[in-house]
């Protein structure tokens, strides 16, 4: 069975209104419930406690008939079944049914007994007559002395009374509301289907193309209902103008800053925007119909291919020529375009001049050629002030030092014999003092090597490497080979510091126990290998950080081997150790 839109929304809505209403009901009944059952329970715990204060005067003086009276009164209450007094030891001392008088309840002696108060729990119980009642009990007490308890039954049937009665007025009211909602699905369905069904019957017009019609919808509504209705008629005035979607693709052209050109099989323009004309100085009758090399003498790709099939091209550079013949760089991306029949009819261009980010590149490169002399200048001056101090601390320094090692002998020499003590003194401060020049003459060593001007590259290298897993207790293996004539002086001195700096991060960091180091020639390139065994590092993560964090050690290597016109690479993993290698070009012989 087909229903239409409007029945079945009506359904809908009128099913969603009795569900809520149903599930409401049920929601109201429950809290009824719950509230008439805290009521009931209020009630009869005040009830108890008011008779519990009562009965305390004549429970110590053992007056019964003034607790008969206080039971009678309270029996006439409305809804309570019995009252009952125990004492402590649950034992029954009186009663609303009088034969109750004298039995025992344990567990009112020890309710009785205990420090109870008010719970949140209301046990219901199950009486003779199949009748559901509350049990309230409450403690008779003076100054937290226990007397007794007081215990009261509370019949459940206003609670029964009041929800059949809340129920009937929900029963109600659920009618009232079903009704109503009807009454408000059906109005709201026709509301919401019935301009549906003018832009449907409206629709089935649109294949036939009969637009000569009044096919426009006279739907004035501010919801969605109203913007279909619009868009459906501002469809029907766009089909019935289609002249004017070609003015629009013309005035989207023309507002594009990027220049755009179609280019025939025959490799001339066809159509340009204003764009091109405004970044290569022509008017556009002037290009219509030439060559695209006038203007793209490099997109060869073009010229006389299209027939064939044009690659797509994406974001590639390229120099424009303008009306004076000066170069216009340009990022540039091209595609064919295609008929219905899928065969290429053209190419378009789509350019972008990028003369202003070209500027500012080769700004950036100056300024990097510039930082780039600003630190070589700055290696080459510290190497200077190594010089410098080097000469100082062995001339200077060092020529105090055995000046003051000779006094000193010349003073031990004046001792007498029996001034042993002072001998010993003398004795340990000439140690000290040698101890001093051997520090001073390695730091100069380090600063300035002599052995590299007396003996050469070579035996400076081993030197160094000896004098390091000496000193830092590491084993080495040494494959170098001669490179005494291979770099000029100056550059003997930058590759001595490159390997200098490579050990010196080896003892810093690396904790190794073995150090490899292997120079050979190959391919034109002197290579320099040095490979650790120790706890290496992650190089991505080194690279990742900023200049400060990462230190100037590896900066200044790379700097080096980049003087040189070389290239240096680092791997190394976490607990795999670390390989530094770099290839540097051999210079002129010094």
């Amino acid at each position: 069975m087909n229903c239409s839109l409007r029945v079945k929304l009506t359904l809908l809505i009128e099913s969603l209104v009795v569900i809520i209403v149903l599930v409401m009901g049920v929601i109201t009944t429950m809290r009824e419930k719950q509230t008439l059952e805290r009521e009931l329970y209020e009630r009869g715990y005040a009830l108890a406690n008011a008779l519990a204060a009562l009965a305390v005067t004549p429970l110590l003086r053992q007056d019964l008939p003034t607790l008969r009276r206080f039971v009678n009164h309270s029996i006439e209450h409305e809804y309570v079944l019995y009252v009952m007094i125990v004492d402590t030891h649950g034992t029954v001392l009186m009663h609303s049914d009088l034969y109750e008088v004298g039995k025992t309840y344990k567990n009112k002696a020890n309710y009785s007994a205990s420090n109870s108060r008010k719970s949140d729990y209301m046990p219901l119980y199950l009486s003779q007559r199949q009748a559901w009642y509350y049990d309230i009990t409450a403690s008779i007490k003076v100054a937290d002395i226990h007397l007794g308890a007081v215990s009261i039954g509370y019949a459940y049937t206003v609670v029964e009374k009041e929800i059949a009665k809340a129920q009937k007025q929900i029963f109600l009211i659920v009618l009232v509301t079903i009704v109503i909602g009807g009454g408000i699905a059906y109005l709201l369905s026709a509301f919401i289907a019935s301009p549906i069904k003018l832009i449907t019957n409206a629709i089935e017009h649109v294949p036939g193309g009969h637009f000569d019609a009044p096919l426009t919808l006279p739907v004035k509504r501010n919801d969605e209902i109203g913007t279909l209705a619009d868009a459906f008629n501002r469809m029907i005035i766009d089909l019935r103008n289609t002249t004017v979607s070609k003015n629009y693709v013309d005035s989207v052209i023309e507002s594009m800053k990027d220049a755009l050109i179609v280019v025939d099989l025959d490799a001339q323009m066809r159509t340009i925007n204003q764009a091109t004309c405004d970044i290569l100085g022509y008017k556009e009758d002037e290009l219509i119909g030439r060559s695209i090399n006038l203007v793209a003498p490099d997109i060869s790709v073009f010229t006389g291919g299209a027939e064939r099939g044009v690659m797509p091209v994406a974001n590639q550079e390229t120099d424009f020529l303008d009306k004076n013949g000066k170069h216009i760089p340009v990022r540039f991306s091209a595609a064919a375009l295609k008929n219905k029949g899928g065969e290429i009819t053209a190419s378009v261009i789509i350019a972008r001049d990028v003369t202003e980010r070209k500027q500012a590149e080769e700004v950036l490169r100056r300024s990097e050629k510039q930082l780039r002399f600003l630190s070589s200048q700055l290696l080459i001056t510290q190497e200077e002030e190594r010089k410098r101090l080097a000469v100082e601390l062995h001339d200077e320094l060092g020529q105090s030092l055995i000046v003051l090692k000779l006094w000193l002998r010349s003073i031990q020499r004046g001792l007498r014999e029996d001034q042993t003590e002072l001998q010993g003194i003398c004795d340990e401060m000439t140690s000290y003092i040698n101890e001093i020049s051997e520090n001073v003459r390695r730091i100069s060593r380090d600063l300035s090597p002599s052995i590299l001007v007396d003996l050469g590259l070579s035996a400076a290298i081993r030197w160094l490497v000896v004098s390091f897993t000496k000193h830092f207790n590491v084993e080495n293996s040494l494959d170098i080979m001669n490179l005494d004539t291979v770099f000029s002086q100056e550059s003997q001195i930058t590759v001595y510091r490159i390997v200098q700096e490579c050990l010196t991060n080896i003892a810093k960091h690396a904790q190794a126990k073995h150090v490899t180091i292997t120079i050979r020639e190959r391919d034109g390139h002197v290579y320099f290998c040095i490979e650790d065994d120790g706890r290496g590092f992650d190089v991505k993560e080194y690279l990742g950080k900023s200049a400060t964090a990462k230190g100037i050690g590896l900066a200044a290597m790379f700097e080096q081997v980049r003087m040189l016109g070389g290239t240096l690479d680092i791997g190394s993993r976490e607990a795999a150790g670390t390989k530094i290698t770099f290839a540097i070009p051999p210079g002129i012989g010094g």
